[in-house]
Order: structure tokens, then sequence, then C-alpha cells
């Protein structure tokens, strides 16, 4: 008699059937997502493939205290190493999703032009607009009720440029307008976002789509180019006649850029800001710092030309600091006029450099249609002789696009000589002194009447040769070399006058017959004395310059790889000291050498090392050591009574500029390392840059590395990442700081662990490949190969090039360049269903092969450990010009691992169960 199955063997079946059928899914990593899951991932696809793959308007970044990047240019840009042009690969690009979200057309609640009459907020209400320079100011990000704090804005940003130099000289040629415009909401995208990941995430609505992160730039801030078209539109209907549109943001981050349409937020350096990005929204200056090969080319601030007698500016050469200077951070081969103009760095300090100031007068006659009389002596020095000098030569006429000097005028041009204090010379001045000229021209058919009035300067006769080189700081003065020409008995006196930087906003003026010892910019003047007499016989001044000691303990920066400078991948990190006086200067260089040391050694900088700079500046206190109260100290820090340091606003804005000015202003964090044992705990600021002040022992270093680390990943002070899950979570964190991508292009880092591994001699080369890595946005890049190359090592350095991959003992480097697609410019990869394009990349790494027999494990075969997984077995042996590529079964997500392998454990764990039950169910059925 058969018996019924019951309800309890029913219940075994199901749950083997659930079993393997789990097992199988999880085995073949198919796992299937959830309904909401994947509605969700289709929706963010939609939308992503909706976006516009174009660059936003406004394509100049400025950061003028930051050095970045601008629009592109036309010209194509070759990439040496693959022969493709840059613009090519860019044009190729243009499907992909930029990860930069442009404006959605969401409807406006109401009218967005509450105003239809633009408000005049600076100018001659008299002076047709026909006539003049004229400026419409938007704001994007104002709400309704935020409409009187945008006029507030454009007035205060109306006055500040108007204030300075060369456009102060324009006060009756310039207007400029106001039109408030609606925003549905407050701000703009991405002002908090860390990563781009972050910004992608902010849909904030704004009448011009304004966003951070622009291109893949965090600071650079643009409105959209449905945004851009807006404001052509609106200039169109409400001010035709305006010759350039500004747009304020309504957020404090910092951000700007030029272009088309000046940009800049209402950061607290936001007027300085829109000074530098109006140089290129008005007058195509170029930046001085350098933005990166793609945008280098000819203009009126930036050439390729070195000679100083071929330069366009030659004629500037030696007035108020011009000169030929070769651009840093991979600008070799490019010049610039000045070392310190408002077109490299920001804060009322820097001024416009000569050559700026006149491109910008240019670009404002040209742009109106007032004449305008200007006194342009260059760099000209005139001496004391027997007859005077004719000065008609200096005044130029302007007017739109006419230009005519003052003496091809005729007797169109009247000159009138006077002394100092005013009165009428019947002839031009031969002798030394201070004088003023005045030029009237009666007007003609091209330019209208006008006059204005100058001041020149007649020298003694030139008999000194004076030469003052700029040096770098010693703590001691620089030393001057003259001679003078003069048959009598004679003596010299210097005079210096100089501005000591402190930060962007703060300096101090020097003013002494002592020659000066500090950081700065200086003049001296020589003057030579008859000995006999007393009277002066001749003067000579020259400017030079005291420069921070610096040094590079570890740079990266090469322009063998597109992504290998401090604008894309690389970090920088500056290490200066807080209570160390000349004579301790030493001390300091040790210790913040021991701190790099340790950052190099600590992870997660020592994976990430190919992609960290290092560089100390020394910053000399008059007294040793912090206290309670402030010292005599560079930075006047103290500690309070539980020995935390307390940081000051001026002392992080003195860091900010060591790490800017000195290094370079694309640095990611100032780390100040305080000489007081006394001190128990460090402090962090935070604002548009990242500053560390920590105590001079172990435990300052560490607490540097985290906070850096928490910065990197937007941790708070203190965080500390404890059970596996956070470390992992904060790891993905930061490799997303590390990535890096501009307007389709993708930088992204290759790393490897190999250090971490036990290799053990076995006969055979061993490749490295495996143990390589690229990542997108945290997680690790399937089907890429690298070009192996292997190294000795040379006492820590890199040694001499081996042809292969290395199997005897030793410690060795290790190189990996991603291989480009056959024909391409990239490597264009696939992850989550997103198409990144990788550039030329490369990862190091130093790794040990140990003795055979020193490893108690099998020596036979090589495994990469959990902190760095991947067991697949490379496409062939490594060596030099070889390719290793890193596989995934297909499917499987590219997450970063963590060495937790769960799913694979479970799969097995319920194959072994499904098993066990079937056989006693097989056993069951006989039994019966």
């Amino acid at each position: 008699m058969k018996r019924k199955k019951s309800g309890k063997w029913k219940k075994v079946l199901s749950v083997l059937a659930i079993c393997g059928l789990i097992a199988a899914q999880m085995f073949s990593g198919k796992m299937a997502v959830s309904y909401a899951e994947e509605s969700d991932e289709q929706l963010k696809t939609e939308q992503k493939t909706e976006q516009e793959a174009e660059k936003p308007s406004g394509g100049t970044e400025i950061d003028a205290l930051e050095q970045e990047q601008k629009t592109e240019p036309e010209d194509e840009q070759k990439d040496e190493a693959q022969g493709e042009p840059e613009e090519s690969l860019k044009a190729k690009v243009q499907n992909k999703t930029v990860k930069t979200k442009v404006a959605d057309e969401k409807a406006i609640d109401e009218d967005p032009i509450p105003e239809k009459t633009p408000r005049l907020v600076y100018g001659n209400k008299d002076l047709p607009d026909e006539d003049a320079f004229v400026l419409l100011i938007f704001g994007d990000g104002f709400t309704k009720d935020e409409q009187d704090k945008f006029f507030e804005e454009a007035e205060k940003t109306a006055d500040y440029v108007m204030a300075t130099s060369p456009w102060n000289e324009f006060k009756d040629t310039v207007k400029m307008y106001a039109l408030g415009v609606v925003s549905n909401e407050s701000g703009a995208k991405a002002d908090k976002a860390i990563n781009q990941e972050q910004a992608d995430k902010d849909t904030r609505d704004t009448y011009f789509g304004s966003s951070f992160w622009t291109g893949g730039m965090q600071r650079l801030l643009a409105i959209s180019n449905e945004g851009a078209k807006r404001a052509k539109e609106l200039t169109k209907q409400y001010l035709p006649a305006a010759d350039f549109n500004v747009v304020i943001v309504n957020a404090e981050t910092y951000g700007g850029s030029g272009g088309d349409t000046c940009v800049a937020s209402l950061n607290s350096e936001s007027l300085e800001m829109m000074l530098h990005e109006l140089g290129h929204t008005t007058a195509n200056l170029a930046d001085e710092y350098f933005a990166g090969a793609s945008y280098a080319r000819e203009y009126a601030n930036m050439t390729a030309e070195s000679d100083p007698e071929k330069v366009r500016w030659k004629r500037f050469i030696g007035k108020n600091g011009v000169g030929v200077y070769e651009y840093d951070n991979g600008g070799n081969g490019w010049y610039r006029p000045h070392e310190n103009c408002k077109m490299r760095f920001l804060g009322k300090q820097y001024a416009f450099c000569e050559v700026c100031k006149e491109q910008i007068r240019r670009t404002f006659c040209e742009a109106s249609d007032v004449t305008k009389i200007f006194f342009q002596p260059y760099a000209d020095i005139f001496y004391e002789s027997d007859t005077g000098k004719d000065m008609s030569e200096y005044f130029i006429l302007r007017r739109g696009k006419n230009e005519i000097t003052g003496d091809k005028l005729g007797d169109k041009l009247t000159l009138t000589y006077m002394t100092e204090d005013g009165q009428t010379l019947p002839a031009a001045p031969s002798k030394a002194g201070t004088y003023k000229v005045k030029a009237d021209f009666a007007g003609n058919d091209i330019y209208e009447a006008c006059s204005m009035e100058a001041t020149y300067q007649i020298e003694l006769p030139d008999r000194i040769t004076l030469n003052v080189d700029s040096k770098v700081y010693d703590g001691k003065p620089a030393e001057l070399n003259y001679t003078v020409d003069y048959d009598k008995e004679y003596e010299v006196k210097a005079h210096y006058k100089g501005t000591i930087p402190y930060a962007a906003e703060i300096t101090y003026d020097y003013d002494s017959e002592e020659a000066p010892i500090k950081p700065g910019r200086y003049s001296v003047t020589l003057t030579a004395y008859d000995k006999a007499t007393g009277d002066p016989i001749s003067k000579k001044t020259k400017d030079y310059e005291i420069k921070f000691k610096a040094t590079a303990l570890s740079n990266n920066d090469t322009a063998d790889y597109p992504g290998a400078m401090p604008y894309y991948n690389n970090k920088t990190i500056v290490f200066t000291g807080e209570g160390f006086t000349a004579e301790e200067q030493g001390e300091f260089e040790k210790l913040a050498a021991k701190y790099v040391n340790y950052f190099r050694g600590t992870e997660p900088y020592k994976e990430a090392d190919t992609y960290f700079n290092y560089h100390t500046v020394e910053a000399v206190s008059e007294e040793s050591g912090i206290g309670t109260t402030p010292k005599d100290t560079y930075f006047k820090l103290s500690y309070d009574k539980d020995g935390k340091i307390v940081p000051t606003e001026d002392s992080t804005a003195g860091a900010m500029y060591i790490g800017n000015n000195v290094i370079t202003s694309y640095y990611k964090a100032t780390i100040v390392i305080v000489n007081d044992k006394n001190m128990k705990k460090g402090s962090t600021v935070t604002n548009k840059r990242f500053t560390v002040y920590t105590t001079p022992d172990e435990k300052g270093m560490e607490f540097a590395a985290k906070e850096l680390e928490n910065y990197f990943t937007s941790q708070p002070e203190g965080y500390r990442a404890s059970t596996e899950e956070e470390k992992a979570a904060q790891r993905v964190e930061f490799l997303k700081a590390l990535y890096y991508t501009w307007y389709g292009v993708d930088y992204a880092p290759i790393l490897s662990r190999a250090y971490n591994e036990n290799f053990v001699e076995n006969g055979k080369p061993i490749d490295l490949a495996p143990y390589f890595h690229t990542y997108v946005l945290g997680k690790k890049v399937d089907g890429v190969s690298y070009r192996m190359t292997y190294y000795e090592d040379n006492k820590g350095a890199v040694g001499k090039q081996l042809t292969g991959a290395p199997a005897k003992a030793g410690v060795y480097h290790a190189k990996a360049e991603l291989i480009l697609d056959e024909g391409k410019n990239s490597k264009d990869v696939v992850l989550d269903g997103q198409t990144y394009h990788l550039p030329l990349a490369r990862g190091w790494t130093t790794y040990e092969i140990k003795a055979k027999g020193t490893d108690p494990q099998n020596p036979d075969e090589q495994k990469p450990n959990d902190q760095n997984p991947d067991d697949q077995k490379p496409g062939n042996t490594g060596s030099t010009g070889n390719q290793g590529e890193n596989k995934k079964p297909a499917g499987e997500k590219g997450a970063v691992k963590t060495g937790d392998e769960s799913p694979i454990m479970l799969s097995v764990i319920c194959m072994v169960v499904a098993m066990g039950l079937g056989i006693v169910v097989l056993r069951k059925r006989k039994e019966r």
C-alpha cells in the first residue's frame, strides 16, 4: 500500500527547490533586482540620457587664486602619446552624458521678470547706451523674496569693479544695469557637493541653471546651455545695447567662470573673482596660471615667445614688474608678462599688470563710441639732458576701433608743460625733476575734442648700473651689485620699499633704509651723491622679490599622462610650520619629512601615492612655540585650557596663502605643524580648501592623516571608521575623490596594493598586472589591460629598467600603463550602464619577492590577498610591453571589494544543503 506524501515532505521539497534556485542565481552572478530597484535605475538612465552633452556656457573656469580652466580652444591639441587630436576625442564623447546636470525646463511659478525695465546701478544716465560700454547683470538662484538682495549685490559689484584700475579710467564710458530674475529655488546646484556623484544628485531649479562641478570641476560655476540662451533672449528683449552679460549666483561657495557670460558666486572673494572673470569675458585675457595644454595659445598676455625683444609686450618690460616669465604647473614653453597679476591671483594686493590693463583699455574703447585719451609712457625712462623731451608720442587717442598717437595729430594737439606745483614752463623741461604735461586735442572728423593732464619724471643722468636678483628666503638680504660712472669721489645710499604678503587681503608695507630679509615684493632705489658737495648725481631703481623657501618632497606631476597634474587627479598637500624661528627651520624640515613619510606609508595615501604631491614651505616666527595667548609667531596661534590649538580667521587665511600662492593654486590642503609640546589636540578648518593645525609628534601625524581622509570623504572632524563596513565605505569615498572628469574625459586612477602580497620566488616571472586596478567613481573597472614595465630598486627609488617581470628575490618597482583602444585616444569602458572614456594613465607600486623557503605556505601559487582581490590569471606573463588584463565573470557588479565573499559562501551552503536534503528524500523513498 502506498502512503501519501505528508505536508512535511512537500515543505522539504519546496525548500530544496528554492535553495537550488538561489544557488544557481547567485553562482551565476545574475540575482534579479527588485522591481522597485529596476524601475529606479531605469528612471535614472532615462534622466541621464535626456541631459545635454554639450559644455555649459561660461566655459572659462577661474580661480585666479586657484588657477583653473576655460572654454575649449578652437585649435586641435595633439596627444603626442597617441597621435589623435584631443578635440577629436571630445567630439566622440558628445553622445555621452556629461556628468553635470543642465537646467531642467521646469515651469516658473510666476512671471520671472517682475521689473521690465533694467535698473541703472552705475554710470551716467544721460550717456546713450549705444555710445557706452554696457554690462547687464542678472541674478540666478534668487527667489521672489530675494530680489532686494540681488539688487544690493549688483550695486556692490558695480561699485567695487569701477573703483579698480583700469576700470576707474572709464567712469564716463561704462554703464551697468541690473535685471531681476526670479528662480523657483534659492542657491545653485552642487554648491555643497564634494564629488561628481553628489553634484549629480542636486536638482536645484534656478532660472539660468547655475551649477558648480561644471564639466567635472568643483569650483567651475557656470550657467547651463539653456540658461545661456535665456540670457541672450532677455538681453535682446530688455537691453539690446548691452555688450556683455554678468550673472551673480546666490551661493556662498567659491566659484565662477568667464566666457560669453561672466559668472560668480557671493563668496567673500566674489568681488575679486568678478574682476578676474571680467578680464576673461570682456578683454579675452588668458589666465596667468597654467590651466592645461588644451588652453595654451596666443593671447594678449600669453605667448610661446620667450625672447624679450620679440614678445608683444616688449615696450612694457621693466615697468611695474613686467617681464617674460615661464608658466609653472606643466606650462613649460609658455610665458606670461607678470608674476603677480590679478589674472593669476585674487586679492586687493594684486593689480592687473600693465599688459592686461592696456588690453582692457583697448577693449573698452572698441566696444564704445566715446573718445578717450591716455598717457602711456610704457617702460621708457627719461633722463636729464640738454634739450627737453617732446611727450606727444606718449598720448594715445582711441574711439571705437580707431587709435592714434599724439605725434601724428599735428597742430590739432597742443602740449603745455608745468612744474610739479602747476607753474607753466616755456618749453619741455630737460632737468631732473617731477613735471606735469597737459594735452589738449581740438578734435577732427574721427575723434572728439578732449584733454588730459599727466605726471612724469625726468631722472638724473644715467650713471648707475644696478642689478639685484630675486632670491629664496635664507635669512639674509638680497645682494646689490652696482657700478657708478663718475670721475669724482661719491657715496651711495639705498632705500627699500615693498609689500610683505600674509594673505590674499592682508599685507604689510615695508619702507626702510635697512634691507629686508622676509619674503615679499620690494624695490630698491640707489642714489649716488658727490662726496664733496653732497649733491645727488644719479639714481636707479630696481624691483626684486624674496620668495618663500619651498621644497618638493614628493611630486608626481608629469605631462606624460593627461591626468597627472594638480588640476586633474593629483592632490597637492602643503606642510608649513608655526612657532619655528629662523634657527629652527631645519628642525621643521626634518619634522615635515617625517610627516610625509608617515602619510606615504599609511593607508589610504600609500595605495594612492602616485596621485599625491607633498611640499614644505618655511614660515618664520620671531618667537619659538605658542602659548595660551598669541606670541610673536607667524600665524599668531594659541591653545586653550585643554591643550587644543585655537586657529583664527587670519591664521587660516595665511595658511591658505602659503598653499595657494607659494606652491600652486590647485593645492588641496595645508597642514600647519605647531612647534609646542604642551598641546594635546589639533584643529581643522574647512572652507574652499582644508587646513589642519596639528601637534609635532606621531599623534599629530595620525590626526592630520585621518582628518585629511575625512575631508576627502566628507566626514566631520573626529570621525574614525571602526567597523569593516565603515572602513570599506570610506575607502569608496576616497577613491571617488581621486577620480576626475572633465567634459567627457574620465581621468581614472590606477592603484595597486601589491606591497601587501607575500611573493616568494618560484623560478618564474611574477606578473603584477592582476594587482593593478582602475577605478571610476569608487568602482573597479573590468576589461582593462596594462602595459607593464619593471624596475630595480635603488635605495628606495626607481632604478634600472628591466627587460621583463623579475623572478628572483628582491625589491622592485612596477609601472602599469592603461592600454587604449586601437586607433583611439582613450579606453572606453562601461560601468553600471554608463560609458566612460579613460585617457592614458599609469599606476606605480613597490613590491618584494622573498627568497624561496621563507614562506611556510605554498610558494608556487601567487594570489592577491583580500585587501586588493583579483585572482584572475593575466592574459600573458608580465614583461616590458606585455599586456595583462583583469577580467570578471559577465554581469558581476564592479563595486570595490573588501574581502567579503559572503554571496559565494551562501551559494555554496545552499547547494550543499540542497544536495543533503536530496539524499535524505531518496533514502526515505527507498525505505518506503
